[in-house]
């Protein structure tokens, strides 16, 4: 019987969020995920191709599962998109599905034409592939909102999990499962009803760049900005937070662009804030404990958003702002939207506003042209900005964009690695420097994992327990009754560079007011 499935995803939270669309679509037409250990029939890889190396690591990925054998593999994802042909060309490969691509559409029809028994055709290319189409009975339902149509064709109605202390189990609640139809004119209306594996959930909001930095391959991948609109957001929130969720990340490709239609703030058409208004309302979802934003340009920080966020009790004090370069010079060379005085700017107003904020920030290392200043440019406005972690990455090459044809300025590898260990060398720094301002302090942290015997060391008690607290930073605390969800009041008595540590106070329960702004 065919009716076994493994999903396996590489990349950021948009993807993650993709990837449990697909799942729950899975799970409504009656297939089941494969056990640990167990060979699943089908088997979707959703891929990445933000880097050179994420791109290799999606082709690995594939090779490693068809290898196995028996498995139908279909792959969908930004590097399906970007090399359609490499994926096509491995032998096992039953489907490549890329962004422009219908990939609920398409994996219906699939799995209509596997569940026929009809032979595997490696390397098939699903937008082409003239297979039956499922025809759907009329429509059950239809959302007067947005012509959403609710499916008439899931075999089995997806299951709503109970809100819960632990993470989200299935019960025997039942809703429809959506589809998006009308997709020119209501964009990314799918929705997700739980978030396997996830002790807190992803919501994507907003698709597609057109700012075009010059490293950058995703623009190319996933076309220009759309957004989710903001009724179907608030619906699909409030089912999570229904569901367990106490934590929602508010999610997209260009998160500032949200209710937009181009990331290029020079074209905006106004000068408000749809972005503010969103989080104003989800804020105010009942039972919502936490509410954080994944990744904002500094220019998107205007003072309706800062307000919004000021405002609100359940808007956490973390921010995620890439700098990229801290060197003038480079800035201008990527075409980003703001210049290195913009950015410290920013982050001023936020400490102003925010009590002890987290801000957290990408960086890219040698960039095409990046000189010895230019990077000790990098190191003094990270310490200036007070980052809290810093992500770094090589720069990686990424084909039809304008950064790949500079080849006469690459940095060499050995330079890459030295820039990378010291700026390794300075987030730990930062990081340290900013888990001791908390010494003494009780924090509010979401147990995110920790149950007996998970997780455990050689030198750690079965009762570690593992969560995440508003700022953002892990901490560590003992404790033989808190279950992953639970929400913890603890005493933070410890940092080193790679651990906080602290003393559970009260166990579970109900989560305080955030802290007031200080000073």
């Amino acid at each position: 019987m065919f009716n076994k499935y493994q999903l396996l995803t590489l990349g950021c939270k948009v993807n993650q969020y993709e990837s449990q669309t697909l799942r729950e679509l899975l799970d409504a037409s009656g297939m089941i995920p494969a056990a640990d250990g167990e060979r699943p029939d089908l088997a979707i890889v959703n891929t990445c191709a933000v880097t050179g190396q994420a791109s290799r690591k999606s082709r690995q990925t594939v090779r490693k599962i068809v290898g196995r054998g028996r498995t139908r593999v279909v792959v969908v994802g930004c590097a399906a998109t970007d090399a359609p042909d490499a994926f096509r060309a491995i032998p096992g490969v039953e489907a490549v599905v890329g962004h422009q691509q219908d990939v609920t559409e398409t994996l219906i029809r699939l799995l209509e034409r596997l569940r026929r028994g009809n032979p595997p055709r490696a390397g098939v290319d699903a937008h082409t592939d003239p297979v039956h189409v499922v025809r759907a009975a009329p429509p059950r339902q239809t959302d007067e909102r947005d012509d959403r149509l609710i499916s008439p064709i899931s075999v089995r109605e997806l299951t709503r999990p109970e809100t819960s202390q632990q993470l989200p189990t299935r019960t025997n609640k039942t809703i429809p499962l959506d589809r998006h139809y009308v997709k020119a004119r209501f964009p990314l209306v799918t929705k997700i009803h739980r978030f396997e594996g996830h002790r807190r959930a992803f919501l994507k909001v907003q698709d597609g760049c057109d700012a075009h930095c010059t490293y950058c391959i995703i623009p190319r991948l996933r076309g220009t900005p759309r957004s989710k609109p903001e009724h179907v957001v608030l619906d699909e929130a409030r089912a999570l937070v229904a569901a367990g969720y106490r934590e929602i990340v508010l999610t997209g490709i260009y998160l500032g662009a949200f209710g937009r239609e181009t990331a290029v703030r020079k074209r905006f058409a106004s000068a408000d804030s749809p972005l503010a208004r969103l989080v104003c309302a989800v804020a105010k979802i009942t039972g919502l404990l936490r509410l954080r934003l994944s990744s904002l340009e500094p220019g998107d920080l205007d003072e309706s958003l800062l307000d919004a966020l000021q405002s609100s009790k359940v808007c956490v004090p973390h921010l995620h702002l890439p700098l990229q370069s801290g060197s003038v010079d480079i800035l201008r060379q990527m075409n980003r939207q703001y210049s290195v005085e913009d950015f410290l700017e920013t982050t001023r107003r936020v400490r102003t506003a925010l009590d002890r904020p987290a801000i957290t920030t990408d960086v890219v290392v040698g960039f095409p042209g990046e000189q010895d200043a230019d990077f000790e440019a990098t190191l003094t406005v990270a310490r200036q900005a007070g980052f809290c972690d810093i992500h770094a990455f090589p720069f990686s090459p990424r084909r039809q964009t304008p950064a790949a044809r500079w080849s006469d300025r690459f940095v060499p590898s050995s330079v890459v690695d030295e820039r990378l260990t010291r700026l390794a060398g300075l987030k730990s720094e930062l990081s340290l420097a900013f888990r001791r301002r908390f010494l003494g302090q009780t924090e509010r942290v979401i147990v995110e994992s920790g149950s007996p015997r998970l997780d455990v060391v050689a030198d750690e008690s079965n009762d570690l327990r593992r969560g995440r607290a508003d700022r953002h930073f892990e901490v560590c605390f003992d404790s033989a009754d808190a279950r992953p969800s639970d929400v913890c009041h603890v005493r933070i008595d410890r940092v080193s560079p790679g651990r906080t540590h602290g003393t559970l106070l009260d166990g579970r329960g109900t989560a305080p007011a955030m802290p007031t702004r200080s000073g």
